[in-house]
């Protein structure tokens, strides 16, 4: 943590002794502190090609594995000053990373740091209709987290209302994010997106069913957002074009010749829009008093420049709920993101090693060992670049304890 942000934390700290000494009745019970801490071991292993002599692509007889532990650790304060009004704040371990928040166990035993992962309010006037600001967690209803990573938090404004009419829920929010900021150049990346959708109660069972409609300004030829990387989005070329002077002297005649070559070269920048339609759907069943779970997700970029690879699913079961002590819960999904159905920064970190252009199976299960520690284990069998000519397998296992306060 830096030196800024252990001053932040203790004039926090400081005001909230202060303000809750002199008004204990009042203050105490507007204010909560919770957290989380996860231990993971983790280890991961794919393909890889290789050339052989004559140039043909070989795939190699090994797997490149990766060993290593990680920790997540998670401290959240949120304040309701007022009955309409909340604001909540989050420090979390990682180092930046939008879609992930661990830290590896590296470094000769260096400290880790902490980042701010929310800072936010929420303003809830009158009637369902709220207003929402600040660094927050994605506020449009997830079926899944295939992609909208699970630690994603967005920064901008949304507006919203949610409805109560006794089994049906109806809700709308309309979401106006900044991705990017530019410098002395007006062309900032926007995240603008729209869902609508409803929440139902009938005989015991839950269903959740949402659309979203997002788009992303300024994106063409944008450089990658985070960490240089497309994450399996395509990148854009550039045409570049060459002039080739040839001199020919045959006796006292000289020829000049001149010739214009004109080839395609990297950009650096994204080759398409994500212009993006993603319905989903959540139902939620009893069997006595044992939960299920079932879910779907798709989208669908609708682009007019992305004629190929464009649209991605993700679809799974989960069986139970790991929460009383010795109660436990299993799942699995299978799905597939090919390489431009969305902007890959954003989308779930582990599947097929994070990004878009992978497809395959994600099984996992996890035990409550007390109320508040739970054990779980993860694992993933996924291909890289399914529909290419090297496509490689990408396994990885996720061994957690999760403990909260």
């Amino acid at each position: 943590m830096g030196s800024s942000a252990k001053k932040l934390l203790l004039v926090a700290l400081g005001l909230f002794v202060i303000f809750s000494s002199a008004y204990a009745d009042e203050w105490f019970e507007k204010i909560s502190f919770k957290g989380d801490l996860r231990h993971r071991f983790e280890w991961y292993g794919k393909e890889s090609w290789t050339t052989d002599s004559v140039g043909n692509d070989v795939l190699e007889d090994t797997l490149h594995s990766r060993y290593r532990n990680r920790v997540r650790a998670r401290l959240s304060l949120k304040a309701k000053p007022e009955d309409n009004l909340e604001i909540g704040m989050r420090l979390v371990t990682g180092g930046g990373d939008p879609v992930s928040t661990n830290q590896t166990f590296d470094g000769a035993f260096g400290t880790k740091g902490f980042q701010l992962d929310r800072a936010y309010f929420k303003w809830s006037p009158f009637g369902g209709l709220y207003l929402k600001g600040g660094k927050y967690g994605t506020p449009w209803e997830l079926a899944s987290k295939a992609f909208w990573d699970g630690d994603l938090a967005v920064e901008g404004a949304t507006v919203g209302w949610d409805g109560d009419f006794g089994s049906v829920s109806p809700f709308v929010n309309f979401n106006y994010l900044w991705v990017d900021e530019i410098k002395k150049d007006p062309a900032d990346v926007m995240l603008y997106l729209g869902q609508g959708g409803a929440n139902f109660a009938f005989g015991g069972a839950k269903l959740l069913v949402a659309v979203n409609y997002f788009t992303y300004t300024n994106i063409v030829d944008h450089s990658p957002l985070y960490d240089e990387d497309f994450f399996g989005n395509t990148e854009g070329t550039t045409d570049v074009e060459e002039i080739v002077i040839d001199t020919v002297i045959d006796g006292a005649d000289t020829t000049i010749n001149i010739d214009t070559t004109i080839t395609q070269e990297p950009s650096g920048g994204y080759a398409y829009g994500y212009d993006v339609l993603q319905p989903s759907f959540k139902l939620g069943l009893k069997l006595g008093d044992f939960p299920i779970s079932l879910y779907g997700d798709l989208v669908y970029n609708i682009n007019s420049e992305v004629s190929e690879d464009n649209m991605g699913y993700m679809f799974g079961i989960k069986l139970g709920k790991a929460k009383k002590p010795g109660s436990f819960e299993v799942s699995a999904n299978y799905g597939a993101l090919q390489a431009d159905c969305s902007n890959a920064t954003f989308v779930d970190s582990d599947f097929a090693g994070g990004g878009t252009g992978g497809n395959g199976l994600k099984v996992g299960g996890a035990v409550a060992i007390t109320k508040k520690l739970t054990g779980g284990v993860t694992f993933f069998a996924n291909t890289l670049g399914p529909d290419s000519d090297t496509p490689k397998k990408y396994y990885r296992f996720q061994g957690d304890l999760k403990m909260k306060f």
